[in-house]
């Protein structure tokens, strides 16, 4: 476990995260003072009902439909979810929580903070980063977590300094942006050497001609119309269609299982057997709702790590890429 209990309260967080963060005016250091981080020039990072904002009002137009988007999503699926712990069991079933201990770490796209919690209590701090109106959310899901600062900030631009983290967590976040390796590129340089980061990306399917491909391209095309939908009317829509696929393929698959019927078994969606319909809908609206989608094959996700000098210790492929890789120093 880490040392988390030495951190007596937000205002010592706050010193801490004082230490890695440049002002994001004119890039001098920052300290705190009378509770705010403020730099020598004078200049104030904002703290707005509990979380840091370092945004910017400056972003084009698919980051800001990207991040409305986003927003959307986790401040109406706001609640904390007991499926999402078996969720983080999944994402983080490679990583060695000796790994983690001691560590300064950042949660790069927590939206709702729905894995920060389980994180947090495993390392020293925790910044949990987010570009959209989730980090509302978050910093009510994260608010008894006494070494968790909740930011607002694009992860492509956030001004902390290089190697600021032991562990960086992105999770989801990257296929979702217009240049997801150069986005990695910098999340890299924000790690120290020996850090570790923990990726999850989407995956192309093995095979086009397959039940999961052909459920991938139809989802492809449903994304010609649902990215342009107003949310609340692909929020009812994404009830309806999760419905549909729950019944259609997640009871059966879990039926197969069970009884041991093959071709039931190897439906797709199994990620989903055991889980609530919400689970679903959450990422049926998730999944038709941002405006870019990226997909990935081993060996190109590998040259991203090879050229950014992360040794990868772990990657297994169920649905999509959980990597696990370390940053080695530059020969």
């Amino acid at each position: 476990m880490a040392d988390s209990s030495s951190l007596t309260d937000k205002a010592q967080l706050l010193a801490q995260v004082a230490e890695i963060m440049q002002c994001p005016n004119c890039g001098q250091s920052l300290h705190v003072a009378t509770g705010e981080l403020r730099c020598d020039r004078g200049h104030i990072v904002p703290t707005r009902s509990g979380y840091l904002d370092v945004s910017s009002t400056d972003s084009d137009v698919v980051t800001r439909r990207t991040f409305e988007s986003f927003g959307y999503e986790w401040t109406t699926f706001d609640d904390v979810r007991d499926e999402d712990r078996e969720f983080w069991s999944t994402y983080s079933e490679d990583l060695n929580p000796r790994d983690l201990a001691g560590r300064n770490a950042l949660d790069a796209g927590c939206g709702k903070g729905r894995f920060s919690r389980f994180l947090a209590p495993q390392v020293r701090t925790l910044v949990a980063l987010d570009g959209s109106e989730a980090v509302t959310v978050a910093t009510r899901n994260l608010a008894h977590e006494m070494n968790a600062l909740v930011v607002r900030g694009d992860l492509r631009t956030v001004p902390f300094r290089s190697d600021s983290f032991g562990f960086i967590s992105c999770l989801g976040v990257l296929h979702h942006l217009d240049d997801p390796e150069n986005a990695f590129c910098h999340l890299v340089s924000l790690l120290e050497n020996d850090g570790l980061m923990l990726l999850y990306v989407y995956s192309k399917p093995k095979k086009l001609i397959s039940s999961r491909g052909l459920g991938l391209a139809s989802a492809g095309i449903l994304r010609i119309l649902t990215t342009r939908m107003p949310h609340r009317a692909l929020n009812a829509f994404s009830a309806f269609l999760s419905l549909v696929l729950y019944l259609s393929i997640v009871v059966p698959g879990n039926f197969g299982d069970r009884v041991g019927i093959g071709i039931m078994s190897h439906l797709p969606l199994a990620t989903y057997r055991g889980k609530p319909l919400r689970s679903l809908r959450l990422d049926t609206f998730d999944r038709l709702s941002a405006p870019i989608e990226h997909r990935y094959t081993w060996s190109e996700l590998q040259a991203w790590f090879d050229h950014a000098c992360m040794r990868v210790e772990s990657a297994r492929e169920e649905a999509g890429w959980f990597v696990v890789g370390r940053k080695v120093a530059r020969e």
